[in-house]
């Protein structure tokens, strides 16, 4: 998730914890983590694609939400 400058870390940080989403912060943004349910619910977008749509209550403060897909682990065999 990318802040707009002058975007309010904190705001929307609180925002995406209210939503079950773990938040670590990055240089210009931030980083947000959980279940594909919790982020469906916090943007209403389905997290497989590039990009999600900002949620009204944080347009002030993001620029753009994208989704980053978990890596896969595999293990020897």
């Amino acid at each position: 998730m990318q802040l707009r400058p002058g975007g309010d870390l904190e705001r929307v940080g609180g925002w995406l914890r209210e939503r079950k989403l773990e938040v670590l912060p990055l240089v210009v943004g931030l980083l947000a983590a959980g279940d594909a349910a919790a982020v469906r619910a916090a943007f209403g977008g389905e997290p497989e694609g590039a990009e999600l749509p900002v949620p009204e209550e944080l347009r002030t403060d993001v620029e753009s939400v994208s989704a980053v897909p978990p890596k896969q682990l595999h293990t020897g065999g």
